[in-house]
């Protein structure tokens, strides 16, 4: 018996575009003389099969006498023969989650002593808060329980499966290649995701602001990578707080990637807004509205994200990216209206620590991200105490923190857990952090504390705020803030 496996790009409530994809791989299945087609669950509504009034008497009419079933289940009365018990993996792609899935099928396979198809289909999904990847990566596992074939993540594929006499299963195609590391695979995944993101939203161009940092530098690559350099618009805005070293940085990468950039300094408008305020006073309160600090930081990150970034963004045509990680989302070091910006957040399931893996991924064959952006402290360059010319930067221990925030995010452990970590000497250990790294920023009992509850309150407090007013977030990790990790204000 032979079985076609159509892995096919599903496009979600689009269901004429979807049958006509299934009418166009029955004419080669049809061709090819083989038994039955198989095609990915939700292959026509996006939902349940019997959600929406679908025409099946005009694909039954299409398929003529050959059996057809979508994922496992028959929409024809002839039975499989016994031969193929027919499934589907996960929905959503979640980097890890296939080797899982392997071993129950593997399992499945071997007990029942019958092969599995399992049939995904490929393409983008969302709830509105988190976006999506559907893999493919459909599987054949033999009777033995041995993984015989496997298409490739992230594009459509089709092929012929035959059955054997002896329950073994023969496939007349070659394998997808494995990817060299889990990163490769995140890389690959964040770019289809964004290409077909952006194609649903029917925006063609992007403009990012380059502040010569790793996150911006990266989100650049994978634009450029998804949409095309030409597509890609970099636009850096220094202030007086931003040093050549990044300056120039956020050009070579500009250079390297051939897109268009520009250089949009704001400090005129700062003061102008900052000098505007000053001369202005309340009724009935006597604040004076002098700009200074943390408000100071605010404005310079509202302006050129709310500002610049939107407007030059309105000129070209474009949408406008956010850049933030999920390290910052985390405990909300971010500005709201300002880099929390953007129609996407490529890097927010990401953890900082990650953005640095995937960028000397990016760097593998060549220089694209410049070595400056990933050696120098990672700082949002807003006042003279990020100087990182000085190796000043961020508050937040990345290599430490990230694990930290991990255990709390992934792991759903409490504070309570994690002082008793420290305090019991065995929270390096456990995170798998360098110890020497941990005592050098944390020398004491006290301090270690101090900022283990700091960073809890700022999680589940303002940030909270942030993080359900971020964009939509592209999902990797099934612990993606917004959706899997559900949050709202009034539960908190």
């Amino acid at each position: 018996m032979k079985l076609y496996v159509v892995q096919m790009k599903i496009l979600p409530g689009n269901v004429t575009a979807n049958m006509e994809t299934m009418k166009s791989a029955l004419d080669r299945a049809k061709a090819l003389e083989v038994d039955c087609v198989v095609f990915p669950r939700h292959a026509l509504t996006g939902e349940s099969n019997k959600s929406l009034p679908v025409d099946w008497a005009e694909i039954r009419k299409y398929a003529g006498n050959m059996p057809f079933f979508l994922s496992g289940d028959a929409l024809d009365e002839t039975p499989l023969l016994g031969v193929a018990h027919v499934t589907h993996g996960s929905d959503f792609y979640v980097v890890g989650r296939r080797e899982e899935e392997n071993k129950e099928f593997s399992y499945l396979a071997k007990d029942s002593v019958k092969p599995i198809v399992c049939v995904n289909g490929v393409g983008t999904d969302n709830t509105g808060k988190n976006i999506y990847a559907l893999a493919g990566g459909s599987r054949v596992f033999d009777c033995d329980g041995r993984m015989i074939y496997e298409m490739p993540l992230f594009s459509e594929a089709e092929a012929v499966v035959e059955f054997l006499d002896d329950g073994h299963v023969q496939v007349d195609a070659e394998s997808a290649k494995p990817y060299p590391s889990k990163i490769a695979e995140i890389h690959d995944a964040l770019v289809y995701m964004i290409r077909e993101n952006l194609k649903m939203f029917h925006i063609s161009r992007m403009v990012i602001g380059a502040s010569g940092g790793i996150d911006s530098a990266v989100s650049a690559v994978l634009y450029a990578e998804a949409i095309g350099p030409q597509n890609v618009y970099l636009v850096n805005m220094p202030t007086r707080f931003n040093s050549d070293t990044t300056k120039n940085a956020a050009r070579d990468l500009a250079e390297n990637l051939g897109t268009p950039y520009m250089v949009a300094p704001i400090s005129d408008i700062i003061e102008s807004v900052c000098h505007t305020l000053e001369r202005c006073s309340f009724v009935r309160n006597d604040t004076v509205m002098k700009v200074a600090g943390i408000n100071h930081e605010n404005l310079q990150a509202r302006t050129r994200s709310a500002s610049i970034l939107s407007t030059v963004a309105s000129v070209v045509g474009a949408g406008v990216t956010c850049n933030g990680n999920k390290s910052e989302a985390m405990v909300g070091y971010c500005t709201l209206y300002g880099d929390t910006c953007g129609v996407m957040c490529a890097l927010g399931d990401l953890w900082k620590t990650q953005v640095y893996e995937l960028a000397r991924y990016i760097n593998r064959d060549k220089e694209i991200i410049p070595r400056a952006s990933i050696e120098i402290p990672a700082s949002a360059e807003l006042s003279e105490a990020m100087n990182v010319d000085e190796g000043k930067g961020d508050p937040i221990l990345y290599p430490y923190h990230d694990k930290l925030f991990a255990m709390w995010v992934e792991k759903g452990v409490s504070l309570g857990f994690t002082e008793k970590l420290l305090q019991e000497g065995t929270l390096c250990e456990t995170l798998g952090v360098d110890a020497a790294y941990f005592k050098q920023h944390l020398p004491t009992m006290e301090a270690a504390l101090e900022d283990m509850r700091q960073w809890y309150r700022r999680f589940k407090g303002l940030a909270l705020a942030k993080r359900i007013q971020f964009p939509p977030i592209l999902s990797l990790s099934g612990h993606a803030f917004g959706g899997e990790y559900r949050e709202s204000q009034i539960s908190m």
